[in-house]
C-alpha cells in the first residue's frame, strides 16, 4: 500500500508517532487536567478587539467603490476638447530654449558634476 511516501518517511512518520505516544503516556494526569482546563479556556473566551477589523475592512471597500463609481460616472472622464493653445509668438523662445537643453550634452554633463548637487539642495 504506498501511497506515494517511500520507505524512509514511513518509517520516520512511524517512529514519530510512537515518540509522541510515549511522551502523552508520561504525563502526569494533573499536567494533562491542566493543559485541558486551559485549552477549554482559551476556547471559551470571548473574541474581543476583532469588529475594527471588520468596520475598517467595510470602510476601505466603500471608499474604494465610491471612487471608481466617481471615475465611471459619465462626464466625469478626461475632456475631449483640446485646450487652447497660447499665442505662438508669446512661448515660441520657451520652446526653442528647452529644445536647446534637450539637445545639449553640457547639460547632463553638468547635472553628474559636483556643482549640481548643492545647488539642488538650496
Amino acid at each position: 500500500m504506498n501511497t506515494g511516501i517511500d520507505e524512509k518517511e514511513q518509517k520516520f512518520d512511524h517512529d514519530m508517532r510512537q515518540l509522541h505516544a510515549t511522551a502523552v503516556s508520561s504525563l502526569s494526569p494533573q499536567t494533562l487536567a491542566r493543559l485541558r482546563a486551559a485549552r477549554h479556556a482559551a476556547q471559551a473566551a470571548p473574541r474581543r478587539g476583532h469588529a475594527w477589523r471588520w468596520v475598517t475592512a467595510t470602510a476601505l471597500s466603500a471608499v474604494l467603490a465610491v471612487g471608481l463609481g466617481v471615475q465611471l460616472l459619465p462626464g466625469s472622464g478626461p475632456a475631449t476638447e483640446a485646450p487652447p493653445m497660447a499665442a505662438a509668438s508669446s512661448d515660441a523662445g520657451y520652446t526653442e530654449t528647452l529644445a536647446t537643453l534637450d539637445e545639449s550634452p553640457d547639460l547632463y554633463v553638468w547635472l553628474a558634476s559636483s556643482e549640481a548637487a548643492p545647488l539642488a539642495m538650496e
